[in-house]
This record gives C-alpha cells, structure tokens and sequence, in this order.
C-alpha cells in the first residue's frame, strides 16, 4: 500500500512526535511505500525536532512554506497527491488542506486523524462548515479518545468518526542515562524522596498554575520531593525563579526524555483539555505512575487507584488531595501494573494495526 503522512512540522509536539511513530511502524511492513510530506519549512531547528528519528524506510518531502495554511501548502499537497498517486492519504494537521485534493482527485482515500477536542483541533471556527462537509463526504475522521468522539459529534453534529486511540513506541534510555540519575540524586535530600515529572510546553491548555501552586502547597505543608519539569517556552513564564527552591528544576527541552523518566517515580498533567497525551504514553512504558487532572483521553486511560490516580475535577484542593495520596503508608499503586497497561493497550504497534484496518477498509470500498 502506499501511504502519505501529512504534519504541519516535525517540532516538538505531541502530534508531529505521533506521525514519526506511525510512519516508522508502516514502513516495517515491505508491502508499503510510506510518504511524509511536512508542510513548514525543515531548516529552521525547532521545525525539525524529531526529523533525526524518523525511518529511513519513509521517504520525506518538505514543502518549505513559514506558514501552516496558506496558498503554497494547499498547491504543494495537491501537487504532491498528484505525483505520488497513494493509496491512502492521512493527515494531522486542518482537514481544510484537504479541501482541493479530495474534490479535484478522488483517485485516493483520505483520512484526517483530530488530535484534540474538536472544538481545538481547528485553527479557526468559520472554516467548520467546510470541514464538517470533507467528513461527510469526502475524509475519514478518526478521533483519539471518547472524550473527543463526543466532542466531534458535539461540534460537528454528525457521528461518522472512528476512535482509535494513540499510541507511542516504548522510550529506550541512552548513553547519557548514568550521567542524568547522577543529577537527579543530587537534587534529592534522600533516597526515598519521591521523584515526580512534567512534560509539557507552557502554556494556557496545560494549566501550570495548578500544578506550581499544588507543589508548593505540598512542600509548605512539610512534604519532601523532586519535581522536574521538561518542555518549552518556561523562560517566558513566571515560573523560572521557582528553579531557585530545590525542590522544582525546570530543565527546558531534552531529546532524551527516557533518561528523565527512567529516574522518575510520578507523571503529572494538570492539563484542562487533552486529546489523549503522548508524553503520559511515554511515561507509562518506563513504568512512571501517571496523576492528572480529568483531562479529555486521560479519563480513557488512568483508572483510579489501579494504573494512576485521576484527580475527580479540575479543582486546586482536590488536585491537592490527589497528589497528596502518593505520600500515604498504603499507597500501593506498582510500576509493574503500568508498563503492562501499556504494553496490551497503548504500543504504537497496536494504533498503527488499528489505522492500516481502516485503510483497507476504505480501499476495498473505492
């Protein structure tokens, strides 16, 4: 089958880090011939970010454009369909750009995976008329998580979605991995302190207000621990000067991710909306125990008690009462239960069999 992937940009995103994972997976099998067209521009650094991890096997175009939407992008997808003539074509990035293709050469089958509430997911709101249309007609939707099933059905007010939730290749540490569990002992006080992470760019969706207010609560009330934080944008916020309390180390951007969350006992999200998080993923396969607010697909994953702890609303004091149950005597919750949650549900190898099922599918339908 021949497959072309379509992303705004390989940065350092949830979405982009999910289309590398499922293009690698797809090009495994020799039957396919797996395309990834990015649309910005690849030379700038942060619009590359995960471009090094991706396979070989994928063969990369690179429109070049400094925008997402606009006159360039939409000529240079239909002139790549036009010439590549694939099977299926998927993206993750505005259905919109799928407007002139899918009208003008309906050779192919398309498919546009939501990777947030629908109601997000989009860059602007008059466009929903035209999207809402694309579905109907002419692109597959598939959602990540019944939250957003039901907002798709909500916003778009027709249930033609198939849900198909995320899933990430398991981390692997790297040869930097003695040097950061040396860093991160040093930031303890003690070998029991428990060691939790965050990673997340800031920025309104992930709420870290909650998230420092909740931390610093915890350490006024005599609790002791680590927090890491990973992700961009925090020299803008008004959060840097936190680094100076010993108890939270915002780090900034890492490429090895592993190495952080193999010394990491506790995952926490403070997020008000989600799609389905691939950094939660992530942690889980090293065994990380996820906390986090009610947010979008984690209500899909975390099982109260069982995998995690899923704070009941987006509330400050029971944000508090549920991170706080970590410190308990009989909190019991086993790295052991999380990686083997992951493993059956959650592997990129189960999500990319989910969606090569349904490229068939619409392929036998032609």
């Amino acid at each position: 089958m021949k497959i072309l992937q379509i992303t705004y940009s390989l940065a350092s995103g949830g979405a982009e880090r999910f289309v590398v994972d499922l293009c690698n997976e797809l090009a495994k099998n020799k039957d396919n011939e797996v395309y990834l067209l990015v649309i910005r521009d690849l030379s700038v650094p942060k619009d590359r970010h995960y471009l090094p991890d991706l396979s070989k096997d994928v063969k990369c175009i690179n429109i070049g454009t400094k925008k997402g939407i606009c006159a360039k992008s939409i000529i240079g997808i239909y002139k790549t369909i036009k010439e590549i003539k694939p099977d299926i074509v998927h993206t993750h990035c505005d259905a919109i750009l799928l407007y002139i293709p899918a009208v003008l050469y309906n050779r192919t089958k398309y498919v546009h995976t939501i990777h947030n509430v629908a109601e997000k997911a989009i860059s602007f709101k008059w466009l929903r008329r035209f999207e809402k249309w694309l579905f109907k007609k002419c692109v597959q939707p598939i959602t990540i998580s019944n939250k957003c099933q039901q907002s798709y059905i909500d916003f778009y007010k027709q249930d033609n979605a198939v849900l198909i939730a995320n899933g990430r290749a398991k981390l692997s540490v790297t040869t930097d991995a003695d040097l950061i569990k040396k860093e991160i002992n040093e930031y303890k006080s003690g070998q029991e302190i428990p060691v939790f992470i965050h990673v997340a760019r800031y920025g309104e969706q992930k709420n870290q207000k909650l998230l420092f207010d909740t931390f610093k609560k915890l350490h006024d009330n005599g609790k002791d621990f680590i927090l890491l934080v990973l992700g961009s944008f925090y020299e803008s916020s008004p959060y840097m000067h936190l680094n100076k309390t010993g108890y939270i180390k915002i780090l900034g951007t890492k490429n090895n991710i592993a190495d952080f969350l193999a010394c990491s006992d506790y995952f926490v999200l403070s997020s008000l909306y989600e799609g389905l998080p691939l950094a939660m993923l992530e942690a889980m396969s090293m065994g990380c125990i996820p906390i986090s607010t009610p947010a979008g697909g984690v209500v899909d994953v975390i099982k109260d008690g069982v995998n995690g702890l899923l704070c009941p609303t987006f509330d400050t004091d029971d944000y508090y009462r549920t991170i706080e149950k970590v410190f308990e005597k009989d909190f019991s919750i086993s790295k052991e239960t999380v990686i083997n949650d992951y493993q059956e549900n959650y592997t990129m190898e189960v999500c990319a069999n989910k969606y090569f099922n349904v490229y068939e599918q619409l392929c036998r339908n032609k």
